[in-house]
Protein backbone atom coordinates (compact mmCIF):
# COMPACT_ATOMS: atom_id res chain seq x y z
CA UNK A 1 0.00 0.00 0.00
CA UNK A 2 1.66 3.38 -0.87
CA UNK A 3 2.01 6.03 1.38
CA UNK A 4 -1.11 7.79 0.20
CA UNK A 5 -3.00 5.06 0.70
CA UNK A 6 -5.27 3.84 3.32
CA UNK A 7 -7.32 0.86 4.18
CA UNK A 8 -11.03 0.61 3.56
CA UNK A 9 -13.17 2.63 6.02
CA UNK A 10 -16.54 3.86 5.58
CA UNK A 11 -14.90 4.97 1.36
CA UNK A 12 -12.86 2.86 -0.47
CA UNK A 13 -9.90 4.07 -1.81
CA UNK A 14 -11.64 4.35 -5.39
CA UNK A 15 -14.11 6.53 -3.68
CA UNK A 16 -11.82 8.72 -2.33
CA UNK A 17 -10.17 9.23 -5.42
CA UNK A 18 -13.65 9.77 -7.51
CA UNK A 19 -14.80 12.36 -4.70
CA UNK A 20 -10.74 13.92 -4.58
CA UNK A 21 -12.14 14.80 -8.37
CA UNK A 22 -9.31 11.83 -9.60
CA UNK A 23 -11.41 9.63 -11.59
CA UNK A 24 -13.50 10.08 -14.59
CA UNK A 25 -15.83 7.34 -15.39
CA UNK A 26 -16.24 5.78 -19.48
CA UNK A 27 -19.91 6.49 -18.67
CA UNK A 28 -22.41 8.54 -16.29
CA UNK A 29 -24.43 5.64 -15.17
CA UNK A 30 -20.91 4.67 -13.84
CA UNK A 31 -20.57 7.55 -11.80
CA UNK A 32 -24.28 7.28 -10.89
CA UNK A 33 -23.74 3.53 -9.84
CA UNK A 34 -20.05 4.86 -7.44
CA UNK A 35 -22.01 7.84 -5.82
CA UNK A 36 -24.67 5.47 -5.02
CA UNK A 37 -22.57 2.90 -3.45
CA UNK A 38 -21.02 5.46 -1.68
CA UNK A 39 -24.64 6.47 -0.47
CA UNK A 40 -25.41 3.59 0.58
CA UNK A 41 -22.15 3.27 2.51
CA UNK A 42 -21.92 6.66 4.26
CA UNK A 43 -25.78 5.50 5.11
CA UNK A 44 -24.97 2.15 6.37
CA UNK A 45 -22.21 3.20 8.25
CA UNK A 46 -23.96 6.42 10.18
CA UNK A 47 -26.32 3.91 11.25
CA UNK A 48 -23.34 1.55 12.59
CA UNK A 49 -22.20 4.48 15.16
CA UNK A 50 -25.33 3.23 17.51
CA UNK A 51 -23.93 -0.45 17.41
CA UNK A 52 -20.35 1.27 17.92
CA UNK A 53 -21.52 3.31 20.76
CA UNK A 54 -23.17 0.78 22.83
CA UNK A 55 -21.28 -2.48 22.07
CA UNK A 56 -17.26 -1.48 21.43
CA UNK A 57 -15.89 -1.73 24.59
CA UNK A 58 -14.21 1.39 26.02
CA UNK A 59 -10.58 -0.22 24.96
CA UNK A 60 -11.23 -1.04 21.73
CA UNK A 61 -11.86 3.06 21.22
CA UNK A 62 -9.29 4.15 22.83
CA UNK A 63 -6.84 2.18 21.08
CA UNK A 64 -8.68 3.86 17.98
CA UNK A 65 -8.03 6.96 19.45
CA UNK A 66 -5.45 7.36 21.82
CA UNK A 67 -2.91 5.47 20.04
CA UNK A 68 -3.80 5.20 16.32
CA UNK A 69 -5.43 9.28 16.19
CA UNK A 70 -2.63 9.86 18.68
CA UNK A 71 0.07 8.57 15.71
CA UNK A 72 -0.92 11.24 13.36
CA UNK A 73 0.66 14.18 13.30
CA UNK A 74 -1.71 16.71 15.27
CA UNK A 75 -3.11 18.93 12.26
CA UNK A 76 -4.03 15.66 10.19
CA UNK A 77 -5.75 14.43 13.70
CA UNK A 78 -7.43 17.28 14.14
CA UNK A 79 -8.80 17.48 10.52
CA UNK A 80 -10.25 14.64 11.03
CA UNK A 81 -11.97 14.93 13.91
CA UNK A 82 -13.41 18.21 13.42
CA UNK A 83 -14.38 16.86 9.70
CA UNK A 84 -16.17 14.02 11.20
CA UNK A 85 -18.46 16.53 13.52
CA UNK A 86 -19.16 19.06 10.23
CA UNK A 87 -20.38 15.93 8.59
CA UNK A 88 -22.79 14.98 11.20
CA UNK A 89 -23.43 18.72 11.31
CA UNK A 90 -24.47 19.33 8.07
CA UNK A 91 -26.05 15.34 8.17
CA UNK A 92 -28.56 16.61 10.96
CA UNK A 93 -29.21 19.99 8.60
CA UNK A 94 -30.85 17.74 6.34
CA UNK A 95 -32.88 16.16 8.56
CA UNK A 96 -36.08 17.53 10.51
CA UNK A 97 -34.11 16.99 13.48
CA UNK A 98 -32.03 20.20 15.69
CA UNK A 99 -28.66 20.28 16.16
CA UNK A 100 -29.05 21.19 19.46
CA UNK A 101 -31.40 18.77 20.60
CA UNK A 102 -29.35 16.16 18.96
CA UNK A 103 -25.76 17.29 20.18
CA UNK A 104 -27.92 17.44 24.35
CA UNK A 105 -28.37 13.83 23.41
CA UNK A 106 -25.41 12.74 22.33
CA UNK A 107 -23.24 13.90 25.24
CA UNK A 108 -25.60 12.97 27.15
CA UNK A 109 -25.32 9.22 25.75
CA UNK A 110 -21.80 9.52 26.12
CA UNK A 111 -21.92 11.07 29.56
CA UNK A 112 -24.26 8.28 30.61
CA UNK A 113 -21.38 5.81 30.66
CA UNK A 114 -19.83 7.49 33.24
CA UNK A 115 -22.59 7.60 35.45
CA UNK A 116 -23.39 11.30 34.82
CA UNK A 117 -25.38 13.79 32.67
CA UNK A 118 -24.74 16.93 31.17
CA UNK A 119 -26.39 20.22 30.39
CA UNK A 120 -25.32 21.25 26.56
CA UNK A 121 -25.83 25.07 26.08
CA UNK A 122 -24.81 25.89 22.03
CA UNK A 123 -25.26 29.29 20.77
CA UNK A 124 -24.56 29.91 16.97
CA UNK A 125 -24.26 33.34 15.62
CA UNK A 126 -24.03 33.27 11.93
CA UNK A 127 -22.18 35.18 9.82
CA UNK A 128 -21.79 36.14 6.19
CA UNK A 129 -18.59 35.46 4.25
CA UNK A 130 -17.38 37.35 1.62
CA UNK A 131 -13.75 37.73 -0.07
CA UNK A 132 -13.62 41.73 0.42
CA UNK A 133 -14.42 41.48 4.21
CA UNK A 134 -11.83 38.99 4.86
CA UNK A 135 -9.38 41.12 2.77
CA UNK A 136 -10.12 44.49 4.56
CA UNK A 137 -9.50 42.02 8.04
CA UNK A 138 -6.26 40.75 6.58
CA UNK A 139 -4.71 44.23 5.79
CA UNK A 140 -6.05 45.51 9.10
CA UNK A 141 -3.72 43.02 10.62
CA UNK A 142 -6.83 40.74 12.35
CA UNK A 143 -6.84 37.08 12.59
CA UNK A 144 -8.74 34.93 10.89
CA UNK A 145 -10.28 31.73 11.54
CA UNK A 146 -9.83 28.66 9.98
CA UNK A 147 -13.28 28.65 8.41
CA UNK A 148 -12.18 31.92 7.14
CA UNK A 149 -8.85 31.01 5.63
CA UNK A 150 -10.15 27.72 3.91
CA UNK A 151 -13.14 29.61 2.58
CA UNK A 152 -10.51 32.49 1.10
CA UNK A 153 -8.55 29.45 -0.64
CA UNK A 154 -11.74 27.67 -1.43
CA UNK A 155 -12.58 31.22 -3.66
CA UNK A 156 -11.87 31.56 -7.05
CA UNK A 157 -11.18 35.15 -6.26
CA UNK A 158 -8.02 34.64 -4.41
CA UNK A 159 -5.22 33.24 -5.18
CA UNK A 160 -2.71 30.75 -2.86
CA UNK A 161 0.10 33.33 -4.07
CA UNK A 162 -2.01 36.02 -2.45
CA UNK A 163 -3.10 33.96 1.19
CA UNK A 164 0.99 33.59 1.28
CA UNK A 165 2.17 37.15 1.34
CA UNK A 166 -0.12 37.30 4.04
CA UNK A 167 1.32 34.01 5.74
CA UNK A 168 4.45 35.15 4.91
CA UNK A 169 4.30 31.84 3.30
CA UNK A 170 5.43 29.94 -0.05
CA UNK A 171 2.16 29.45 -2.36
CA UNK A 172 3.25 26.20 -2.99
CA UNK A 173 3.02 25.24 1.03
CA UNK A 174 -0.77 26.81 0.91
CA UNK A 175 -1.50 24.40 -2.26
CA UNK A 176 -2.04 21.23 -0.80
CA UNK A 177 -5.90 20.99 -0.13
CA UNK A 178 -5.23 20.99 3.56
CA UNK A 179 -5.25 25.10 4.58
CA UNK A 180 -6.85 23.96 7.87
CA UNK A 181 -3.84 22.09 8.75
CA UNK A 182 -1.43 24.71 7.42
CA UNK A 183 -2.73 27.08 9.41
CA UNK A 184 -2.71 25.31 12.70
CA UNK A 185 1.11 26.21 12.24
CA UNK A 186 1.07 29.68 11.86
Amino acid sequence: MSAGERERGILSEADRTYLRGETEYASVQSERNARARIRDRVYEGVRDFELLVEGLPAADRKLVFEKRVAQLDGAEAFDALVSAVAFLYLAVGDTDLEFERVLHEAVNVAEARSDRAATVDLDLTYHSLSVEELRHKLKRGEELSLTEIAYLHRSDDVGTDELARYFEDEAAELDDGRIQSKVTDF
